[in-house]
């Protein structure tokens, strides 16, 4: 009897091990989470929204001459226009055929234009000033979004 007791054993456990074989195989049926495409859809999705976010508060800064009290809310936007930045970097590292440095360099000319305003500088006088640096960043951002089809 004690044969049969190892031999059902045996025979469970290559049974066990032949199921679980075939499970892996199956098609459709892995638990790894998204596939490479899907991961890649979803971070150019990804890209795309912190492009149109970034987009959005460089426009916000271009509209500002008719909204702003003065040099602090530029700065503060631009701050927000920097935090974007950051996020897009971010996604454009998921997305192989981004093409974000022109973003960011425009960003940099933005910045130090920022930086060059003298302090009683109006809402005003500081979009007029940044335009061309604002049209600037949004043409990289319109390049960006355009290389990755937003």
């Amino acid at each position: 009897m004690g044969d049969v007791n190892a031999y059902t054993v045996v025979a469970r456990s290559a049974a066990a091990a032949l199921l679980a074989a075939g499970l892996l195989a199956l098609p459709g049926c892995s638990a790894d989470g998204p596939t490479p495409a899907q991961e890649a859809s979803s971070a150019t999705d990804t890209l795309c929204e912190d492009l149109g976010a970034l987009r959005m508060d460089t426009g916000r800064l271009a509209d500002l001459g008719r909204t702003s009290a003065g040099l602090d809310d530029v700065r503060d936007l631009r701050e927000d226009v920097a935090h974007d930045l950051d996020t897009v970097t971010r996604s454009a590292q998921k997305v192989r055929k981004a093409r974000s440095d022109g973003v960011t360099d425009a960003y940099d000319g933005l910045a130090r234009a920022v930086d060059a305003l003298p302090r009683d500088t109006s809402g005003d006088q500081a979009a007029q000033r940044l335009r061309p640096q604002l049209e600037a960043l949004d043409h990289a951002i319109a390049a960006a979004q355009a290389s990755v089809k937003c």
